[in-house]
């Protein structure tokens, strides 16, 4: 989860590459662990993703989008 939050500070900082790297990391611990909290950091992550169009920044997206849409929450963390 905390992951999550550093990968979204990353992008929202304007360090597309290194968020990339740790979103890669954090996507691959999330899918082990089922939790609320984590579908809305994803959701948080798609959010700080979103002005970036590169290649790696899209298959971070694709990948966050089918785990969070996996992860359905209805309470925002």
């Amino acid at each position: 989860m905390d992951r999550i939050g550093l990968a979204a500070a990353l992008f929202t900082e304007g360090e597309p590459e290194q968020a990339a790297a740790a979103a890669h990391q954090a996507l691959d611990e999330a899918t082990r662990v089922d939790s609320t909290l984590v579908a809305s950091r994803l959701n948080t992550l798609l959010d700080a993703a979103r002005q970036y169009r590169t290649t790696a920044v899209d298959e971070i997206r694709t990948r966050a989008a089918d785990l969070a849409a996996a992860r359905p929450t209805a309470v925002a963390a």
